[in-house]
């Protein structure tokens, strides 16, 4: 698969009145996120101690199952502090992005996500010093007492972030329902499908 049919990956989930916007893929360089710096750390503590537990466990002669404990918890470590590393530099060079009208879709691998135009987290763009742009989308939700979520997914190192911004300042901001929609039984008036 070359890149021309990577770029038209998002083809089969166009819908009906749904035109494509921008397309376009992360510049190689700039594989590191503020979410990797703040997590290498805790990955770097939760590695050394899962290490230490297993040196200290085989040097008093523990039994089997004391070292058998710790070996899940030194591969937890171990994919914290690498794994993450080496899923970025794999998916980076398979990773493209569609905008369209209505959603956003991001091909990662054989994965691809989709984001309604209308149910977006609040966007910035992040400017990095080689003339690049990330689009970072992300809102924490609360419900009730302690709880919350947040949502979280951007569009990494873009050379024309500019016209992937603007792209999504020219969605459709309106709820779209379809028949192609959850089965829903809807009409189109001019453009737009409505209930």
């Amino acid at each position: 698969m070359n890149d021309t049919d990577n770029y038209d990956f998002y083809k089969p989930y166009l819908a009906d009145q749904e035109r494509v916007l921008w397309i376009g893929k992360p510049e190689k360089g700039r594989l590191f996120t503020g979410r990797d710096f703040v997590m290498l750390p805790f990955s770097v503590i939760w590695l050394s101690f899962s290490v230490i537990w297993e040196i200290a466990a085989f040097q008093s002669g523990a039994p089997l199952f004391s070292l058998l404990f710790g070996l899940p918890f030194v591969a937890i470590g171990l994919y914290l502090l690498f794994g993450g590393i080496i899923q970025k530099i794999r998916l980076k060079g398979r990773t493209f992005y569609a905008i369209t009208n209505q959603k956003i879709m991001i091909k990662r691998g054989n994965k691809i996500e989709m984001y309604d135009g209308w149910d977006l987290p609040p966007m910035s763009i992040q400017i990095h010093k080689n003339g690049n742009g990330t689009i970072l989308f992300q809102e924490t939700l609360y419900s009730g007492g302690r709880r919350s979520r947040s949502r979280y997914f951007m569009l990494e190192n873009l050379s024309d972030f500019v016209q992937a911004q603007n792209a999504v300042n020219r969605m459709d901001r309106y709820q779209v329902s379809g028949p192609d929609r959850k089965g829903e039984n809807s009409s189109v008036s001019g453009d737009r499908w409505v209930k």
